[in-house]
């Protein structure tokens, strides 16, 4: 039996297009924060589309649940997507564990005119749980370019809100 291995330049492309994105969206998001509260409150703002995101996947997964009868998930009668569906909701929650404090914290340190480069974080996020999402429901090797950028996406936000807040 031969493995399935994901096309190894799929999260070289996906990460490529992710820096071409983020640079595009940090130029042409343009926050108005001044001080600390102020970017935190853009930096939470701009989580939200990340947010709806989950949500959208939760009522999915809700939906699919009661159209296919599985409603008691212990029971075992969840269908291949079901089942795929939810690993992508609990990946999907953990990421946002590591990148929604670092996001945040870098937020709170983050010079004024930098705020863009913040927001543009969170929307490329949100944009990887979506290549993640859709790449997974076609099969577990598409998921790649989804996963490469948001570890990406995570290391650069916790470097660099511990950077700001080290030096």
């Amino acid at each position: 039996m031969t493995r399935e291995r994901p096309p190894f330049l799929a999260p070289v492309i996906g990460l490529a297009l992710a820096y071409g994105i983020w640079r595009a969206l940090a130029a042409s998001v343009v926050p108005a924060a001044v001080d600390p509260t102020q970017c935190i409150a853009v930096a939470c703002a701009s989580l939200l589309p990340t947010v709806a995101i989950l949500l959208a996947m939760i009522v999915l997964q809700m939906a699919v649940r009661c159209q296919s009868g599985a409603i008691d998930p212990t029971a075992g009668r969840d269908n291949h997507f079901l089942r795929t569906n939810q690993r992508v909701i609990t990946n999907t929650v953990e990421q946002m564990a590591a990148f929604v404090p670092g996001l945040l914290a870098l937020a709170a340190r983050v010079r004024p005119g930098m705020l863009r480069e913040v927001v543009a974080l969170a929307l490329l996020f949100a944009l990887a749980r979506l290549v993640f999402w859709g790449g997974y429901l076609l099969g577990p090797r598409w998921r790649a370019p989804g996963m490469a950028v948001t570890l990406a996406v995570n290391l650069v936000t916790l470097g660099t809100a511990a950077w700001v807040w080290l030096r």
